[in-house]
């Protein structure tokens, strides 16, 4: 029985103590969705590789890694790549939100408008979903090129009875 008490107490020492590198498993799994954004451009700017991809959901890294292959070279020289001047500094950040498994974090852009960076829990710990990212700006540009065009936009020698991209009277 005292056999079975020491491997018990062992087991608790080495979950909360011996699992991660500082932080403890209860700790990682506290990370609000924004401080895992921090802790991204922290590690970018570090160019800590391994603390970046502490950072990145499973779908992100799968990403990073045909981006990799796609330009003959490693995932790990991709993050150590020279990006300060995207990462110099934690942009202002506007809003969190949490939604089940997924979040969100709205930071303001270069320009002063707003992007809103998804994040997905994996495994009880805030991931940085940049592949949800690339999806969701794959799709506003699909919706951006269906936008019809404004009535005022066609040329005046335009037949208004034909399709837009067809023949105009002078083409006849």
């Amino acid at each position: 029985m005292k056999i079975y008490q020491i491997m018990i107490i062992a087991l608790v020492a080495l979950v909360v103590f011996g699992c991660g590198s500082d932080k403890s498993v209860f700790v990682a799994q506290t990370v609000s969705p924004t401080d895992t954004l921090k802790n991204f451009i922290e590690a970018s700017k570090k160019k800590d590789v391994a603390a970046i991809k502490k950072t990145l959901s499973k779908g992100s890294l799968e990403l990073a890694e045909k981006s990799a292959e796609m330009q003959n070279t490693t995932i790990e020289e991709l993050f150590k790549r020279d990006n300060a001047e995207m990462l110099n500094e934690v942009p202002e950040i506007s809003s969190e939100k949490i939604a089940g498994e997924t979040a969100s974090v709205e930071v303001k852009d270069r320009t002063g408008g707003f992007e809103t960076i998804p994040l997905v829990k994996e495994n009880g710990v805030w991931k940085l979903a940049f592949d949800k990212y690339q999806e969701a700006m794959m799709e506003k540009m699909r919706q951006e090129m269906k936008l019809p065009e404004p009535k005022n936009a066609q040329p005046d020698n335009a037949d208004s009875s034909l399709p837009a991209g067809n023949k105009t009277k002078t083409d006849k």
